[in-house]
C-alpha cells in the first residue's frame, strides 16, 4: 500500500490542529467511550458515535462546554480538508447524514434500557476548507444547517503553512524506513497527546499507544509532535480561535490578531460592543474582519466564510430594513460569543441585499462567478460594498538618536546591531514591557530564562499557560526584517527552549542580541 498523500495527511493534522485551538474556547475533545458510553463506543480504528441506522467514525468530536439556553447541550463535530480543489457537495451530504442520524439516536424504549437517564446531546457539524467551497455545497450546507469555514484566507495562512510542512516532516520520516504504509493514527495521537501536556501544563506528554503494528518509532513521534505543537503556539495562528454564534445557521471560527487585546477591550467596556464587520485584503486574498466601531484598532478578529453564507450572516432584506424604519428602530445584528462563562455580543449593522438579477438581463460569466464567493480570492457584492480600511501598524515614537536614520542594514551584517537592538526595545517598552523585561533579564543572565522567572516577572498567575509569549517580539522582528533594518538570517530575539516534553521550560537570547544589548546601555539596553 502507498503512503498517503501529503495533502490528506494535512487535512488529519489540520482537524488536530483546529480541535487544539478550539480549545482555549470551551471545546472539550472527547478520546474514549468511557466519556459518554451511551452515545459513544470504541473500536480499533478509534471513536465512533451511535446513530440510529448506523454507528460513526468521529475523528475530532467534542463537547462544546458553554451555556446553551433553550437547547440541548452541543457536541461539535470537526472535519477538514488541505487540498488545492474546493470542497463539494459530496463531503457536506455525507455531514448531513452523520448528523442526521445521531440527532436520531434516542427514544424512549432505549432511555429506559439504561439506569441512568438517557443523556441527550445536539450534533453539529463544522467542515473546514483550505481552498473554499464550491457553490452548490453552500446553498446545500445553509439549507442543512452545516457550519462551513473557508481557511483560504490570510489569516489562517500560518495554520495551513504548520500543518503542511508537519505532514512533509513526518511522510519523509516513514519513506525513510520503507514503510509499506503510514499509520495516520499513530501520528494523530502523538500530535493529540502533545496538544494536550501543553493544555495540562505538563512536563512530559503521555505515552504514545496505539494498536498499529510497526509503524514510527514513539521517539521520532514525540519529537515530531513537540516541534509541531512549539511551531503553532508561535505562529501568528497560536492565539487560539473563538466560536462566534451569530442569528443564522451556521457558526464561526473567529481568529483574534490578540487574545489579550480583545479580553483587555471587554473588560475596560463591556460584553455589548458596536462592531464593524468589513473584507480586508492582503494580495490577492482577504479575510473578514470584526474591530470595535468606536476604536478600531483595539482589536481584531477574522474569519473567512463562503459567498452564500456571508449574505446570511451580514445583509438584511428590504421588506425587514422597512420594517425597522416603520418602528423608528435601527435594525442590528448580533454574534454571540463566550469568553470562558462570560456572554459578549458583537452588534453590528447589516447591509441592504442587493435586488435579484432581472432573468431578462444577461450577465458576464466572470461576474457571476465573482458573486458566488467560492474563496477567499473571490469578490462578491459584500465583499465590494464592505471593504476594510487598512490597518495601520501601531508604531511608538522612536529614540531621537534613530529617528532619521531609515537605511536599509549593510549586506555583511549578519546579526542584530546596536540599532536594530534599540528599536526593538523602544517598540517593546511602549507596547510590550513585560516582553522587554524577559529580554533584559535574560541578557543579564547570559541569555537564559527559566519559565519560573517569566511567572514572577510577568506576575501570571500558576494556571496561565505561556502560549503565544513570543509572539509580539516575533512580529516585531519580522517588520524589521521587512524594512530591511534587520538581515533576513538574523535570529528571533526571545525563543521557546524545551529540556524535554512539549512545555517550554526556558527561553533564550540569542549572543548577539545580548552583546548588542551591553553596548546600548540605559535605558533600552543593559
Amino acid at each position: 500500500m502507498a503512503l498517503i498523500s501529503a495533502d490528506a495527511l494535512a487535512g488529519f493534522l489540520l482537524e488536530e490542529a483546529i480541535a487544539f485551538l478550539l480549545s482555549s474556547n470551551g471545546y472539550r475533545l472527547l478520546q474514549q467511550s468511557d466519556a459518554d458510553e451511551q452515545a459513544l463506543r470504541q473500536a480499533g480504528h478509534g471513536l465512533l458515535v451511535r446513530g440510529r441506522g448506523a454507528d460513526h467514525q468521529a475523528d475530532v468530536l467534542g463537547d462544546l462546554l458553554m451555556p446553551t439556553p433553550f437547547s440541548l447541550p452541543v457536541r461539535l463535530f470537526v472535519e477538514a480538508k488541505n487540498r488545492g480543489s474546493k470542497v463539494g457537495l459530496a463531503e457536506v451530504r455525507n455531514a448531513h447524514g452523520v448528523i442526521d442520524d445521531v440527532n436520531q439516536h434516542y427514544s424512549t424504549a432505549l432511555s429506559a434500557s439504561y439506569r441512568q437517564p438517557l443523556r441527550r446531546y445536539q450534533y453539529r457539524y463544522a467542515l473546514f476548507s483550505a481552498a473554499g467551497f464550491k457553490r452548490e455545497a453552500q446553498s446545500y450546507a445553509l439549507a442543512q444547517q452545516i457550519s462551513l469555514v473557508d481557511l483560504s484566507g490570510p489569516a489562517f495562512q500560518p495554520l495551513i503553512a504548520t500543518v503542511e510542512r508537519a505532514a512533509q516532516l513526518i511522510l519523509a520520516e516513514a519513506a525513510a524506513i520503507n514503510l509499506p504504509s503510514f499509520p495516520v493514527r499513530q501520528a494523530r495521537l502523538a500530535l493529540r497527546t502533545a496538544f494536550g501536556s501543553v493544555e495540562a501544563e505538563v512536563s512530559t506528554p503521555r505515552a504514545v499507544t496505539d494498536s498499529t503494528n510497526g509503524g514510527l518509532s514513539e521517539d521520532v513521534l514525540v519529537s515530531w509532535a513537540a516541534r509541531v505543537t512549539a511551531e503553532l503556539q508561535d505562529s501568528a495562528i497560536g492565539e487560539g480561535l473563538i466560536l462566534g454564534f451569530p442569528a443564522a445557521p451556521f457558526i464561526l471560527a473567529m481568529h483574534p490578531d490578540s487574545l489579550e487585546d480583545f479580553e483587555t477591550f471587554v473588560a475596560e467596556h463591556g460584553s455589548d460592543i458596536p462592531v464593524d464587520i468589513r473584507f480586508g485584503r492582503q494580495g490577492t486574498r482577504g479575510d473578514w474582519t470584526i474591530t470595535p466601531a468606536a476604536d478600531p484598532d483595539a482589536f481584531r478578529l477574522s474569519f473567512g466564510l463562503p459567498g452564500a453564507l456571508e449574505t446570511w450572516l451580514l445583509s438584511v432584506p428590504e421588506q425587514e430594513r422597512r420594517r425597522a424604519a416603520d418602528a423608528r428602530g435601527t435594525l442590528l445584528q448580533t454574534i454571540s460569543l463566550f469568553l470562558e462563562d462570560r456572554l459578549v455580543q458583537l452588534r453590528y449593522q447589516p447591509v441592504q441585499t442587493p435586488p435579484p438579477p432581472d432573468e431578462n438581463e444577461t450577465q458576464d460569466d466572470e461576474q457571476v462567478q465573482y458573486d458566488a464567493g467560492t474563496d477567499a480570492a473571490d469578490t462578491s457584492f459584500l465583499r465590494r460594498n464592505l471593504p476594510a480600511q487598512p490597518r495601520p501598524r501601531r508604531q511608538p515614537e522612536p529614540r531621537p538618536m534613530i529617528d532619521d536614520q531609515v537605511e536599509r542594514v549593510p549586506r555583511d551584517v549578519r546579526g542584530w546591531s546596536t540599532r536594530a537592538a534599540a528599536q526593538l526595545m523602544t517598540e517593546l517598552d511602549a507596547l510590550y514591557p513585560i516582553r522587554a523585561a524577559l529580554i533584559r533579564t535574560a541578557a543579564h543572565q547570559d541569555g537564559r530564562l527559566e519559565r519560573a522567572q517569566v511567572y514572577a516577572i510577568a506576575d501570571f498567575t500558576p494556571d496561565r499557560t505561556l502560549r503565544g509569549l513570543t509572539r509580539p517580539t516575533n512580529r516585531i522582528t519580522a517588520a524589521l526584517i521587512e524594512e530591511g533594518r534587520l538581515p533576513e538570517e538574523v535570529e528571533y530575539p526571545l525563543q521557546t527552549g524545551y529540556d524535554y516534553g512539549v512545555r517550554a521550560t526556558h527561553f533564550t537570547v540569542p549572543p548577539d542580541l545580548v552583546a548588542a544589548l551591553q553596548a546600548l546601555g540605559p535605558p533600552h539596553g543593559i
